[in-house]
């Protein structure tokens, strides 16, 4: 694999080489053609109209469906490893946060509506991370970078990632796809589109479903985790009742029921204090700092063995009827005589040794990991030319979204910290969203160009969400709701000062409501177990027991931005540009301490400079560069702790100034006809002096799932056949540096993540014969490299670090049918 990188780096380097070579070749007396017909263009809504990608001030990567469909991406997490300054921290499989230009999600906690740095989009509609069921149809996926805070839904402070799906076209076409592969995978994709005809419209239906066995095995269960299984459809129709007039209905739904994440045990801990505050209300005594936990005292002490791969002589008896798993009753009566704690070192070794002995392939649980989820909207766009100056648009959409599911946190066979349904309601969580935003958009002469709108959001609970989960031997059950209200006003010019020359810029003034409540329970007796971190004082260290706890808070501050453009030409645009960007504050719930309740809102002044180009240099070459610097007051920066009455929790904390910087630069050529090469490469430096109350002060360190270089280099090769077919074969490496783990406090290497090499390679065989059928053969991970993406590092919280690796080499064929366009 070394020899590998070495190969690819040099080449990286000989095609970096080549982008001096477009001056000389400018030389000549004769106007230079246009060379960006050798590569096509992307359409973006960057500036909420459509234009090429090349044509925007702003640092994006668009990847159009076809690209995705070649480059194998299925779900958030790939767009890791073909978008350079995006980055993916995991807590669950398929549900992937997105981290860009050293910005993440923000507080992630079960039940809790998060405000994330990175907002994503489904046809221009604010969304929850997409996973499986969104990446397929679509016409484009755009990630956009730097704060997205004046033309956008939501105020962002990192950037936005848009999902545009494929409008109905005037064509009579269609597609099925049947695709198998390794781990018992198995899916189908299909597309019709069916035209009304007289150019007023069509429809278009299209679904995905997909299922594949989990490559993680429980070998007390015998379950298999991380599997796939999912089916989702979306119907849109597009009708065009009068001239200028124009509407399209987009209705999505999206159903998950996969076998849940594998936690992999990676160290342990047995000196962790845990901190008395963290667990009031748990009745749980003999908690104390720095006291080694243990299970049971005495004679009613519950054997290790008792939760390991079969029960051992002398095991307390268990009730069959109980809605707990065995292990989770067996850790309750250690609890209940006693208290509940790590056992001798040599025991929690013997832990940690018997999870290195199985791998990272295969986990020992007494639990059943599971992910349920449903996604479901309805969006309504409508779009009238009043005249060549002036266009109304207006966009209004329903969105729900259920899960729920069973995890297992601290990745021992001991049941210390998880989830899981009791079933006493269908989903744990469930959350709806309203939005309505309208434009107008306009012009003035030929010179200058306008967008005035006005947006609006409400989001809030479908129900009383009920999240069971067991922490130390205690059952509880999280009862929060979140009713999160967002108004704002905005507006947009684009001024062409002569030619060639343009300044643009923005206005937005938000103003955001949050109210929020929570309540703990225990999940058997119904008893009030939550601590008002409030009513903690000297003389109260222990806190009053009290549900619910409501919290609200008020957030307004203006956005702006300005740019100054320069486009010499058809085929280059530099440009540099300023931003201001906001996210508003929240509240942690649940909260340790009283200082720690809620946080500020964030504020970023961003500044980009950058180059866009297509060159002539004999054959077809493209430079895309952006430089970035951005200066942050008020960062928010997520920590996980572990809370007895709770299990993890994250909590948001302000952490002051910051400063991240850094560049990115994509490139592709042509060398021949067929062949095209691409590659790209970032670098980030977002590292701030953490100095986070209770714990030693950080000097330096980037931020948390943030690597400081990525690179990638993909090749593809298409040979016509004289039948008219074609024969294309695709290879795409991508390479990122370690990163931070959330653990700061961990000592190395369990405060990182080491860093990872993919390959992944596609073979095509289209219109086989000159058919309508098309081949393919495709493989993901081809050298199987072991790597982490996310997980739960608590050692120096509770003890224990697991973490969730990626997917292994996956590899299978697919046969598509087509027929019209």
């Amino acid at each position: 694999m070394r020899s590998l990188t070495h190969v690819l780096c040099l080449s990286a380097s000989l095609l970096a080489m080549s982008v001096g070579a477009p001056a000389m070749a400018q030389e000549s007396s004769e106007p230079a053609a246009s060379s960006s017909e050798g590569f096509g263009d992307i359409v973006v809504i960057a500036r909420r109209r459509e234009e090429a990608a090349q044509d925007v001030p702003l640092a994006i990567t668009a990847l159009s469906g076809d690209a995705l469909d070649q480059k194998g991406v299925q779900s958030v997490d790939q767009l890791r490893d073909v978008a350079p300054g995006v980055n993916i921290g995991a807590q669950k499989r398929d549900e992937a946060q997105f981290y860009i230009r050293g910005q993440g999600p923000g507080v992630i906690n079960a039940g809790q509506r998060n405000f994330s740095s990175v907002a994503t989009y489904f046809a221009e509609v604010p969304i929850p991370v997409a996973g499986p069921g969104v990446f397929y149809d679509l016409q484009s996926v755009q990630v956009l970078k730097g704060p997205q805070g004046t033309l956008f839904g939501r105020n962002t402070t990192g950037g936005a990632v848009l999902f545009e799906p494929n409008r109905p076209s005037d064509d009579f076409e269609g597609m099925m796809r049947a695709s198998v592969g390794n781990y018992d995978m198995r899916g189908f994709e299909g597309m019709v589109n069916v035209p009304f005809g007289n150019d007023l419209g069509g429809i278009r239906v299209s679904g995905q479903m997909e299922r594949r066995d989990g490559f993680t095995k429980n070998v007390i269960s015998g379950q298999k985790l991380d599997g796939r299984a999912f089916e989702s459809v979306r119907v849109s129709i597009l009708l065009r009742p009068a001239e200028g007039l124009e509407n399209l209905l987009i209705g999505d739904y999206s159903n998950r029921d996969a076998s849940g994440s594998s936690a992999i045990l990676r160290g342990i801990n047995p000196n962790a204090a845990i901190s008395p505050n963290a667990i009031q209300g748990t009745g749980l005594d003999p908690f104390f700092p720095d006291v080694p936990l243990y299970l049971g005292q005495g004679a009613a002490r519950v054997p290790i063995a008792c939760l390991s791969f079969a029960a051992a002589p002398g095991c307390p008896a268990t009730d069959p009827n109980s809605p707990f798993p065995p292990a989770f009753q067996l850790t309750g009566i250690a609890a209940a005589s006693g208290g509940f704690g790590f056992t001798s070192d040599a025991v929690l070794n013997g832990l940690l040794a018997q999870q290195q002995q199985l791998g990272i392939r295969k986990i020992a649980y007494a639990g059943r990991n599971y992910n349920r989820a449903l996604n479901y909207g309805i969006t309504n766009k409508t779009t009238w030319e009043v005249s060549d100056t002036i266009t109304l648009k207006n966009i209004i959409a329903f969105r729900g979204q259920r899960t729920d599911e069973g995890n297992d946190y601290d990745g021992t066979v001991l049941p210390l910290i998880a989830q899981f349904n009791v079933h006493t309601q269908d989903w744990q969580f469930g959350q709806d969203q309203f939005t309505e935003e309208f434009q107008i958009q306009g012009s003035l002469g030929d010179t200058f160009r306008y967008i005035l709108g006005y947006y609006h959001e409400k989001s809030k609970p479908a129900f009383d969400p009920a999240i069971p989960s067991g922490t130390f031997g205690s059952f509880n059950t999280r009862i929060v709701t979140n009713t999160d209200t967002s108004d704002a006003l905005f507006a947009h010019g684009e001024f062409d000062i002569t030619s060639t020359l343009q300044l643009s810029g923005g206005f937005r003034y938000t103003w955001d409501k949050r109210k929020a409540s929570l309540a703990q329970v225990n999940t058997a007796s119904g008893a009030c177990v939550l601590v008002d971190p409030q009513t903690i004082t000297p003389t109260n260290p222990g806190g009053t027991v009290r549900c619910p706890i409501e919290y609200d808070a008020k957030f307004s501050e203006p956005t702006y931005d300005a740019t100054l453009q320069w486009k010499p030409n058809e085929d280059i645009l530099i440009y540099g540009a300023y931003r201001r960007g906001f996210k508003s504050g929240g509240f942690n719930l649940p909260a340790p301490r009283p200082d720690l309740q809620s946080f500020d809102p964030e504020f970023v002044d961003d500044f980009e400079v950058g180059l866009k180009a297509d060159w002539d240099i004999g054959v077809p070459l493209r430079t895309n560069l952006a430089v970035f610097y951005d200066k942050y007051k008020d960062q928010q920066i997520t920590v996980p702790i572990a809370i007895a009455t709770t299990g993890i929790a994250s909590v948001a904390q302000n952490v002051g100034k910051a400063t991240n910087k850094g560049f990115e630069f994509e490139t592709t050529i042509i060398p021949v006809e067929g062949l095209t090469l691409s590659g790209w490469v970032s670098y980030l430096d977002a590292s701030s002096d953490i100095t986070l109350p209770g714990t030693p002060a950080i000097k330096g360190r980037q931020a948390v799932y943030q690597p400081k270089w990525k690179y990638s280099l993909s090749g593809r090769y298409a040979y016509p056949m004289a039948d008219g077919g074609e024969i294309a074969l695709q290879m795409d490496f991508s390479h990122q540096d370690k990163t931070n783990s959330p653990d700061f406090a961990a000592p190395a290497p369990l405060n990182t993540f080491p860093g990872f090499e993919l390959l992944n390679a596609r073979v095509e065989w289209n219109k086989v014969g000159g058919s309508n059928f098309d081949v393919a053969a495709f493989a993901t991970n081809l050298t199987n490299e072991k790597y982490i993406t996310g997980g739960y590092p608590l050692y120096s919280q509770i003890g224990f670090d697991s973490v969730i690796y990626g997917e292994p080499r996956m590899y299978g064929m697919s046969l598509t049918y087509h027929w019209g366009n």
